[in-house]
């Protein structure tokens, strides 16, 4: 894996774990809509936000979950 791929995954784990107590793994399960909801609010963030880099690790977790979430439908190019 190419080193700053890993890097980024390893910060997106931080921010995973961070939150595992309180929100556990609810993103398997709840609304799809509800994700892609939340994508929306955190892009805003991020364009609204001093703090770039935890927005960026915010909507990379929420993109990873929402691709688990839909991995079986086909990907059109």
């Amino acid at each position: 894996m190419r080193d700053k791929i890993l890097e980024f995954a390893i910060e997106m784990d931080k921010v995973m774990n961070k939150h595992q107590s309180e929100k556990g793994d609810s993103w398997e399960v709840c609304d799809v809509d509800f994700l892609k909801k939340k994508l929306v609010e955190e892009f805003n963030e991020y364009c609204e936000d001093t703090n770039q880099r935890k927005e960026l690790l915010d909507i990379a977790n929420i993109c990873m979950m929402l691709y688990f979430r839909i991995k079986k439908k086909p990907i059109v190019a």
